[in-house]
Parts: structure tokens; sequence; C-alpha cells
């Protein structure tokens, strides 16, 4: 038999947090103590609300397949969520439920841009849009987001970035790994556009200052993506859902039967009790989140590593190194070695990213203080 050629996906590249992290274990075996800054996960626990939502539909015996769009209880939780939070009224029949957000993004994808057409999205931006772009048999083409703009959307540059074959633009905001909010006018201007927007909304639960927006607050022509990992503290549970144009319902939803039939009942049941009954303690968990992000910028101003932005939402801070003839990865690699500290380089969010390093606030305040003073010292020490 000949060897299998991979050609088709010569492009596809891997998380580099996933290689530190990695390091960082090898390093923990030998009895190294590694502060975790790398990972956007939250260090709470569940809360006990979801779990114990989840036992007991276990117990129920709930843990057949559902309707491939998801459980009525979980869709109309999501629908009142969005009325509360953005005032904007959803019917349950445009929402789909799958097996986390990741799969939606690739549906979403899949079904409004034509394989050898455009996807246009922002640099830096989450390493995983263009490795699904590639996927999906997608060009994946960028726009830039500048530390001079404070990392806001130039929609002039974005305009003169669109061809006759941009069949969507997929944004995040807040906005990993910035943690940038974009502005209400840039919400407008998008919504304006005669190309649909695929709206990650991810993050939206956690911004600490100013107003919060869906694209849903703007335009129906849309497909807003979200989640349950961040604000509610559920990585592992594997649970997302989108909201989509009522005339596309019906094509996202074959695609979602033949790639994940649906997602798990009583995970469904679980996220239901998750948007219902703990908004209290992940509302708790979201000004530990604001508590840490503002004592980290305060001590990295306070040790010459002033980001430049201000980064309002989500749990990260996209930091711009002194020595910008070091690589990202290096430098991740070195700091990690030398200051016990795991971050993630910059270059895993696109090329815009080199000569930044990702920070992850989703740390304990013990650990956050620890990985400050010894990036302080690491700094002074090799510059």
């Amino acid at each position: 038999m000949k060897d299998i050629n991979f050609d088709h996906l010569v492009n596809l590249q891997p998380f580099l947090a996933m290689e530190i992290f990695a390091k960082a274990s090898e390093l923990e075996k030998q009895g190294r103590e590694i502060i975790h800054l790398e990972f956007g996960e939250p260090d709470f626990q569940t809360p006990a609300v979801i779990s114990k939502a989840a036992i007991q539909a276990i117990n129920d015996a709930q843990t057949k397949y559902t309707h491939t769009q998801g459980i009525d209880s979980f869709r109309a939780a999501v629908a009142k969520i969005y009325q509360e939070k953005y005032g904007v009224n959803i019917s349950t029949s445009r929402i789909l439920t799958s097996s986390g957000s990741s799969i939606l993004l690739y549906i979403a994808i899949r079904l409004l841009v034509p394989p050898g057409d455009e996807l246009l999205f922002t640099d830096p931006s989450y390493a995983c849009y263009k490795n699904l772009a590639y996927i999906a048999g997608v060009v994946p083409k960028t726009v830039p987001l500048r530390l001079e703009d404070g990392f806001q959307l130039d929609m002039d540059l974005l305009k003169k970035s669109i061809t006759p074959k941009t069949k969507a633009i997929l944004i995040n905001s807040p906005a990993n790994p910035t943690g940038v909010v974009f502005s209400k006018e840039t919400y407008k201007a998008l919504a304006e556009l005669e190309i649909p927007i695929i709206s990650d909304e991810i993050y939206t639960d956690l911004i600490y200052e100013g107003d919060k927006y869906s694209m849903l607050n703007f335009t129906d022509r849309c497909v807003v993506l979200n989640g349950l990992s961040k604000y509610y503290a559920m990585t592992g549970w594997r649970l997302g859902y989108f909201i989509i144009d009522e005339k596309w319902v019906k094509t996202a939803s074959f695609l979602n039967q033949n790639l994940m039939i649906s997602a798990s009942e009583f995970v469904q049941k679980a996220g239901a009790a998750a948007l219902m009954e703990s908004e209290s303690e992940c509302f708790k968990m979201s000004l530990e989140f604001d508590e840490r992000r503002k004592f980290v910028l305060k001590r990295l101003k306070e040790i010459g590593l002033d980001p430049q932005y201000n980064p309002t939402a989500a749990f990260y801070i996209f930091l711009k190194y002194p020595n910008q003839n070091v690589k990202s990865l290096d430098l991740a690699k070195d700091i990690l070695e030398k200051a016990n500290v795991a971050m993630t380089p910059g270059i895993d969010f696109g090329q815009g990213g080199e000569g930044f390093i990702r920070l992850s606030y989703a740390n304990s305040m013990e650990n956050l203080d620890k990985a400050l003073s010894n990036l302080e010292q690491y700094f002074k020490t090799y510059g």
C-alpha cells in the first residue's frame, strides 16, 4: 500500500498553546512548579446546580438522541437569556444546539461560504478560525487589528479587504486574544454591509466596562455563535448553540444531523439549568475575573510592561514585549524555562500577533501575583 499523502491538509497548524502546555507538563513531572496562564479556561468549578441537573438527567435515563436543534427547555432558556440581556426577541426555531461552539463555527462556514470563496476575519484572532476555513475548503483572508487603534476594527480597512469572493465576515467581540469589545458604531457598520456576519459571542457575558451588544441588536442576517464554556465554567461539557436567520435553519440542521446528530441530552438539561439557575454564582465569578484584570493591569504597568490599551472583557491581555527581535514562540519557551510561567505566543493568533504574548488571568490571584513577580525578574534579567 502506498503512503497516504496529506498535502490537502498541509495548511493546518497546531495550537502553539498546546506546545507550551506540553513542555510545561514535562517540567512539572521534573518537580517544577509552573503557573499556567496559557489557556482561556476558567479556574472555577462548574456551579453545583449545573452538575446536579446533569446527574439527575442521567438518573432519569435522559441519555438518548434529541431533536437535532436541541431540546425545547434549552432553546427556550437561550431565547429568554437573549431577551433579558440584549432585548432581542428570538424564536426558538432559529436556535441550533450542538456539541460545542467549534463544530457550530464549522457549520456556519460551510453554510455561508462555498469552497474556494473567501471568509474574512481579523488578525490577530482565535487560532482555529484559519484552520476551520482550511478544513471547510474556503480561503481565509484577514484584516489587521492594530495596537495603535486599541485593537478596534478599522471599518475602512475591512471594506478594502472585501472582494467579490468574500461570502461571510467572522468577528469575535469580546475578542480573543485581546479582550477588546468592538464599538457600537462597528456593529452598526457591519450590519450595513451586504455580506452575512458570523459573530462569535462566547465572551459577551464577561464584559466588565461599557454596554453589552449582540449582532442581533443590529441585524438578523447573521449567525450568532455562543456557548457555555466560559461564563458558566463548562469547558469540558461541550455545549454550544447558534442563532441564525429563519431561512437558513433547514440547511444548517441537515449539516448538524450529518456531523453530530444532536448534543447529549443530559448535557442540554445541565445547560438549561446553567442558563436559568446559575446566574448569581456565575456573576460572582465574573466579578472575580474583573478584580484579577484590574490587578494584572496595575502590576504590568508597575513593572514596565504596560499593555498600552484597555482590555475590558474576557480574561486575556495581549502584551507587546520589549525585545521585538525575539520571536514570540521563542520568548514563550524561554519564559517558561526561566520564569516558570506558561503563556501563549502571539504568533498562535496570526502574523499580526507576532511581537506579542497572551496572558490569561483565568487563574487565582495568588498565582497571578507570583507569576507577575517572576515576569518582573525575568525581564529585568533578560530584557
